[in-house]
């Protein structure tokens, strides 16, 4: 005679099938916030790689090619609305007929973006990054133009120099193209500092944080 234990039927009953999809829910619903926000990070994190190598990529190529090379954010340097969030311009060789610090039709130019849910300026930090030499207000950017006014854009020479330009393309004095981008996601913001000399150097600045990081 079979054992009662051998008879009972394989496989989850209908009550044992619900808990089980009950707990994978309540799981669900506990990680969904832990995965939104790591993700919410992970688009400013990449949104800030983004500028530094666009400001990286300008200054290797001006000092490979000898060619001015202009990185624009948002707008150039008329006050024009770009059609991408950042675009880095070959200029050509300094003093050269067609090196006027505006986007011309022909040009070489490379466009990106920043990610979804990134935006420009900052919503926790109300102080610059200590390290920042920009003299703009905190804001988007710190960046002037050779007169002094706002600025969201720089140049590179070919030897690697950062300098401030203005919409005639006349630029200022060594170590005038010294700033930073701000960019935040609502919870964080990322700084991304330009020195005077050219090198670049991401800060971030934490929900509750209070201050950048070094």
């Amino acid at each position: 005679m079979r054992s009662a234990s051998l008879l009972r039927p394989t496989g989850f009953t209908l009550v044992e099938l619900a808990v089980v999809l009950g707990l994978v829910g309540i799981i669900a619903a506990l990680a969904a916030p832990l995965s939104t926000g790591w993700s919410d990070r992970q688009r400013l994190k990449d949104s800030a790689r983004t500028v530094a190598n666009a400001l990286s990529y300008a200054r290797g190529e001006a000092i490979r090619t000898g060619n001015i090379h202009a990185v624009f954010f948002g707008t150039d340097a008329g006050g024009n609305a770009l059609a991408s969030d950042i675009v880095v311009l070959d200029d050509g060789l300094p003093g050269s007929a067609g090196q006027n610090c505006d986007i011309d039709a022909g040009e070489t130019v490379v466009e990106l973006s920043l990610e979804k849910g990134v935006a420009p300026g900052v919503t926790q930090a109300t102080a610059k990054v200590p390290t920042d030499p920009g003299a703009g207000a905190l804001g988007f950017s710190t960046f002037e133009d050779a007169g002094g006014n706002a600025a969201s854009w720089v140049l590179f020479r070919p030897e690697g120099m950062p300098l401030a330009f203005s919409s005639d393309c006349s630029t200022g004095a060594v170590g005038s193209g010294g700033g930073a981008i701000y960019l935040s996601n609502g919870e964080r913001d990322v700084a991304v500092v330009v020195t005077p000399l050219g090198s670049t150097r991401v800060h971030g600045h934490g929900h509750g944080a209070g201050s950048w990081s070094q």
